[in-house]
């Protein structure tokens, strides 16, 4: 398999922006992303990004790996969020034993498309030769077009109680609940998912603080710095990407929509005048800080690892908040570039509606929640100790 660099992949995807815009509503009325676009993202060999070399994957330079939820999100925030999670969550194997990431990686296509649930739920029951699990998980993104699932759960026994553990289970044994019907981000399918004492083996597992400390057996077999990205960071940077692109996409759409834009009982065009004009600078100014800001961070992540740092606390905290700063930001000038569009673009067949509407509803995350990591990230500030077990 020939190694891509990571520019040229997010060429091949800034090519299907057009496409993916045109297919959101279908995505949307359907509850899933089209067939079509996992096909052409296969084709584009996105999927291979981050993916260890020594598996045929294209293992690009972090830099790039952010710009995938970032150049997907033009196109359909719905579809970044999804596709570009199943393209991240390959990172976490990285972490897990060699018979798993033998499994994962080395039966045939050189990836693997895994939904992954964040929060612990259920539980995990030691028993001879690995687990046996129970529960319901919330939030599978993916589901649809999954291999395997990354879920968390506590486990008893073992010699492990009250630890937390990551497995990832064939999507094949879950249930899955018909429980997404929301008003935002439909096309990313994200049900509930349940398992009935499934069992696990243990070379499934690996423990939830080796992940996110990049303690975990699995980083020997793979010593480029990639791998030694804090979980979080890695995660956080590329969760707001699509928020990102979907500001980029508005200004826009926008843009062109207010160059012949008559305002509705009047007969002045939107750009005659000067307070249409003011608020399209301001808010590509602001983009412009914004995205600034969000390349500035994703390069010093790049760098620390690089470099052979093992960021701090203090850096991952600075991270952490930095990326809910910039989702807030994303959201404001997507509203604003939305009530410049005008009535128009409240119709199911624009864009605007569909890009407003998704990144309102992705800015409730839990992971872009300012008050919570702003508040860490000033404790750091302040000089004063995080609180125990702060997720950074």
């Amino acid at each position: 398999m020939t190694r891509l660099h990571g520019s040229e992949l997010i060429e091949r995807l800034q090519a299907l922006v057009p496409v993916l815009r045109e297919r959101g509503g279908a995505a949307e009325e359907a509850g899933c992303i089209p067939r079509e676009t996992v096909d052409d993202l296969i084709e584009a060999e996105v999927f291979r990004a981050v993916v260890p070399a020594r598996f045929g994957g294209h293992e690009v330079d972090f830099r790039y790996i952010p710009q995938i939820f970032r150049v997907l999100g033009r196109g359909c925030v719905s579809t970044a969020w999804t596709m570009g999670f199943l393209v991240y969550h390959n990172f976490q194997f990285a972490h897990f034993p060699e018979k798993a990431q033998d499994e994962v990686w080395g039966s045939g296509r050189g990836f693997t498309m895994a939904p992954g649930q964040v929060m612990p739920s259920g539980k995990a029951i030691a028993t001879e030769g690995g687990y046996r699990l129970t529960g319901r998980w919330g939030y599978a993104t993916g589901i649809h077009h999954g291999d395997w699932m990354l879920l968390s759960a506590p486990v008893s026994g073992g010699g492990f109680d009250g630890d937390v553990l990551r497995f990832y289970v064939p999507v094949s044994e879950f249930r899955l609940l018909d429980t997404w019907k929301v008003a935002s981000m439909r096309a990313t399918g994200s049900h509930d998912v349940e398992l009935e004492d499934v069992f696990v083996p243990a070379w499934r597992s690996v423990r939830v603080a080796d992940l996110r400390g990049s303690t975990a057996e699995g980083l020997a077999l793979n010593p480029g710095y990639l791998w030694r990205i804090p979980l979080l960071s890695f995660m956080c940077s590329g969760a707001v990407g699509p928020m990102v692109g979907a500001a980029e996409a508005m200004l826009e759409i926008v843009t062109e929509t207010l160059r012949n834009k008559v305002r509705a009982y009047s007969i002045n065009q939107a750009q005659g005048q000067m307070s249409t004009r003011v608020r399209l600078a301001q808010m590509s100014l602001r983009l412009q800080a914004m995205v600034a800001l969000y390349e500035k961070s994703i390069l010093e992540i790049e760098e620390s690892a690089a470099g052979g740092d093992v960021m701090d606390a203090a850096g991952r905290a600075a991270v952490r908040a930095t990326m809910s700063w910039i989702a807030s930001e994303a959201q404001a000038i997507v509203n604003t570039l939305a009530k410049e569009a005008g009535s128009r673009g409240n119709y199911l067949s624009s864009p605007v509606q569909r890009f407003q509407r998704d990144v309102n509803g992705l800015a409730t995350h839990a992971l872009f929640d300012m008050d919570h990591t702003g508040d860490l990230y000033a404790h750091t500030l302040l000089g004063m100790d995080l609180p125990a077990g702060a997720m950074v």
